[in-house]
């Protein structure tokens, strides 16, 4: 192989390992954050559950933000 081609092939590897590492970030953000919504929803019930709660009286215990609670409503009445 020449210097060349192998500067070049190099190169590649350096852009596919960049690529794949970015992707894998991206997936790994977005399976915490899937895990997270899982979790406050599995909380929500298991507020309304133990202690009687209705769904946005365990959405206030939990703090969950203003903007989350139509999703989760939607969710657990789905």
């Amino acid at each position: 192989m020449t210097q060349k081609l192998e500067q070049e092939v190099s190169a590649m590897c350096n852009l596919s390992k960049g690529v794949m590492e970015k992707s894998m970030k991206k997936g790994m953000e977005k399976g915490r954050a899937e895990g997270a919504a899982e979790n406050t929803l599995a909380s929500i019930k298991n507020l309304m559950e133990t202690l009687d709660l209705s769904i946005e009286q365990a959405m206030a215990a939990l703090k969950v933000p203003e903007v989350d609670r139509p999703k989760y409503a939607k969710q657990l009445n789905g």
